[in-house]
């Protein structure tokens, strides 16, 4: 575990996205995770990461002041051929790190805190939702730098046993980022629809090229807006 302590105020306001004084009210209250050294309020990283898990709070990882939640419409403006990994070489005890290490995101994202908050979801309840499909997600939104959400498809080279509710391995990993809840579901829902239909589950389960599965996508979705 981390035991340093070099945060301030400044930074765990940044982190948790709320105002300064808010995070001078819970020192007051004795409600945050905080030590002094040399006179001054100093917070541990992890300490604080774990206190946030515990109250749901969005954990901004970006070290940006400020980013607009993204509406999502449809999927496919989110995606492009480097969303898609093929022949992945992972393992039921290393895909999840195997998965942060490919994404493309900004140098200065703590790529640990990502993998750690996986893996407090995993240890939840497996996101493997059944038919090959597993959706891992971090267990509270987080800002990564992007101003829109990460989806990235994954397909390992060997099925991988995740403990579906189907009792199926898990052929494709689709990993998903969000901002925030409200974006979340939102995001959960463009990919039950797509999940929903036989096509789009064939060019995953069969793993069709990149340029092939973004074609289906918005197809699908060019249909679905046509019928509302």
């Amino acid at each position: 575990m981390n035991t340093r302590v070099d945060l301030n105020t400044k930074d765990i306001s940044l982190l948790l996205m709320i105002p300064e004084k808010e995070v001078q009210q819970f020192i007051k209250r004795k409600e945050i995770p905080f030590q002094f050294l040399h006179d001054k309020v100093v917070f541990n990283k992890q300490q604080i990461i774990e206190w946030a898990l515990g109250r749901n709070y969005p954990i901004n990882i970006s070290g940006n002041n400020k980013l607009s939640e993204y509406h999502i419409d449809t999927v496919s403006p989110l995606l492009d051929k480097d969303s898609f990994h093929y022949n992945c070489d992972f393992n039921e005890s290393d895909y999840i790190e195997q998965m942060v290490a490919r994404i493309n995101i900004d140098k200065n994202v703590d790529k640990e805190i990502i993998t750690q908050l996986l893996r407090s979801r995993e240890s939840m309840m497996s996101t493997a939702i059944g038919n090959g499909i597993s959706l891992p997600h971090p267990r509270v939104p987080l800002m990564v730098g992007k101003n829109k959400p990460l989806i990235n498809f994954f397909f390992p080279e060997k099925l991988l046993d995740l403990k579906s509710i189907d009792g199926k391995p898990v052929h494709t990993l689709i990993l998903l980022i969000s901002q925030t809840i409200k974006q979340h579901l939102s995001l959960i829902a463009h990919l039950s629809f797509l999940l929903s239909t036989e096509t789009f589950r064939f060019a995953l389960g069969n793993r069709l090229e990149s340029g092939e599965i973004l074609d289906i996508i918005q197809k699908i979705e060019e249909a679905k807006n046509k019928a509302q």
